[in-house]
């Protein structure tokens, strides 16, 4: 354990919808213990049982990179600033679905531990439960989403649209158009987007060429103009 936070300092959002009386109550009674993460593989099932975590491991600030994989097929999924952890379930699959989990973390993490003591005493303002709770359907709501975007045929949409995606969580805009921080390489980008990375890397060399996304020197990706709604409007095939 790395040390003690009041939650709703550091994320303040937790209490958007508590009166200032209640929000100053919550904010100096929710602390939390943190626990930081280096750059490098993680191990959610380690961390878990270490920190006695109970609700979730909140992200506070850093990025992750989660691959889950079954056979040979592997899906990406970038974790963020307000998003909450838990282990993969073990009774909502098929035994014969054996899910691969990594956790590559690409930005250093630090995380509140949501543990049965937090739990107890957030009871007090149900509000802030239910704002996690949010949280947690915020990454099944994006996993919906991802799963609309791979049904879009062309590859070149389909990972615009999925850039597009991330800069709602991760971009800045810019006067050269939307940044969005996060270096990831034509490999992930095939993991992300569910395609081989030969397609690709073609797929971004002609985005390139329109103009529509450039890719940084360190990594990251600059989307400019404005967001392809015309995307959207493919079926897939068949």
């Amino acid at each position: 354990m790395d040390g003690v936070v009041r939650l709703l300092e550091v994320d303040p959002d937790l209490g958007s919808g508590l009166d200032p009386d209640a929000f100053a109550a919550a904010r100096d009674e929710l602390l939390v213990r943190t626990m930081e993460a280096p750059r490098g593989g993680w191990d959610l099932d380690h961390a878990w049982a270490a920190t006695g975590a109970e609700l979730g491991l909140l992200m506070l600030d850093g990025v992750i990179a989660r691959d889950a994989g079954v056979g040979r097929r592997v899906s990406l999924e970038i974790l963020g600033a307000g998003d909450v952890i838990r282990p993969w379930p073990k009774d909502r699959h098929a035994e014969a679905l054996k899910v691969r989990l990594r956790f590559n973390v690409m930005e250093p993490v630090r995380f509140a531990v949501l543990d049965a003591g937090f739990v107890a005493r957030a009871a007090r303002w149900p509000h802030v439960i239910g704002q996690v709770t949010e949280r947690v359907m915020g990454r099944a709501t994006s996993a919906s989403l991802r799963l609309l975007i791979h049904q879009v045929v062309r590859i070149d949409d389909r990972v615009l649209l999925s850039l597009w995606g991330l800069s709602e969580r991760f971009g800045r805009v810019t006067p050269e158009g939307v940044l969005i921080p996060v270096p990831i390489n034509h490999t992930m980008m095939a993991r992300f987007v569910g395609a081989q990375r030969p397609t690709v890397s073609q797929a971004v060399g002609e985005l390139t060429r329109r103009g529509e996304v450039e890719r940084l020197e360190d990594g990251g990706w600059l989307l400019k103009g404005a967001f392809p709604e015309r995307a959207m409007g493919e079926s897939p095939e068949g």
